[in-house]
């Protein structure tokens, strides 16, 4: 039976994503995936073609047997592929993907008031949010790097799996709703050495705040989702270049 390349990529390109950027193949197996019995110069460059006409790359080129029976595929677009992608290629690619990746090796192997957390997905979301109306998140800092604020906002929708559409034809909706959202945002106040009775007050208060909060950030999520539920995974926000100033708030946990 033949094999449709393209569908043949399409389900690599799967594998690759799920594997987390990358896939280690044999070269049996890649020729097995695609149907192929003995791999000519010319199907290997008509397979170099059709795997980046989905976004992937091969190293080593399949036609070079001298290198071994393993390869490597990329997603091109995945952070591990431009990564691959400026080691191979150094007179043409930027060395922007091994700089940020020395920058995350370095933060990940700092103090811990250095790092970042990983968090709540309802509490990326939120800063996704103050993102979208242009504020710094509530705590949080961007580490030095060359994005401009919408780059980074696009990063973490992505990291949420948002709505592509977001940024689209949506676009007014959700600065309208980060907008609501974040009005309701309550404040910090703390009053070291207040009397008693007001002390309780304001924590009560502060209490039924937060739980306001919580409630329109969720009817938010959960619109912008399209009714899908709200996703329980964390959010690493120190891979897109985020630190919590832990230092200086005591740590993360107020919408936990």
């Amino acid at each position: 039976m033949t094999i449709d390349w393209n569908d043949a990529a399409a389900q690599l390109k799967r594998d690759v994503c799920e594997h987390g950027g990358f896939l280690t193949i044999t070269r049996d197996e890649l020729r097995s995936r695609f149907g192929i019995g003995r791999l000519t110069p010319g199907q290997a460059g008509e397979l170099e073609t059709t795997l980046y006409e989905h976004s992937m790359a091969i190293w080593p080129p399949p036609h070079l047997y001298e290198t071994g029976n393993t390869v490597r595929v990329y997603d091109i677009e995945s952070e591990i592929g431009k990564i691959a992608f400026a080691v191979l290629f150094p007179h043409d690619v930027s060395e922007k993907a091994l700089a940020d990746a020395v920058r995350l090796h370095n933060r990940a192997n700092a103090g811990k008031d250095r790092r970042s957390d990983d968090v709540p997905w309802l509490q990326a979301f939120d800063v996704f949010l103050q993102l979208v109306i242009g504020r710094p998140p509530e705590g949080w800092e961007d580490l030095e790097d060359d994005r401009e604020p919408y780059q980074l906002r696009r990063e973490l929708a992505r990291s949420l799996g948002l709505p592509d559409d977001l940024e689209e034809e949506r676009e007014v909706e959700t600065v309208r709703i980060a907008g609501a959202v974040c009005a309701c945002r309550p404040h910090r106040t703390r009053w070291e050495g207040a009397p008693p009775g007001l002390a309780a007050a304001l924590t009560d208060a502060a209490r039924r705040q937060k739980e306001i909060f919580d409630r329109v950030l969720r009817e938010a999520a959960e619109h912008l989702l399209g009714g899908a539920d709200i996703p329980s995974h964390n959010v690493e926000l120190g891979r897109l270049g985020l630190r919590y100033r832990r230092e200086a708030e005591g740590g993360i946990g107020w919408l936990r």
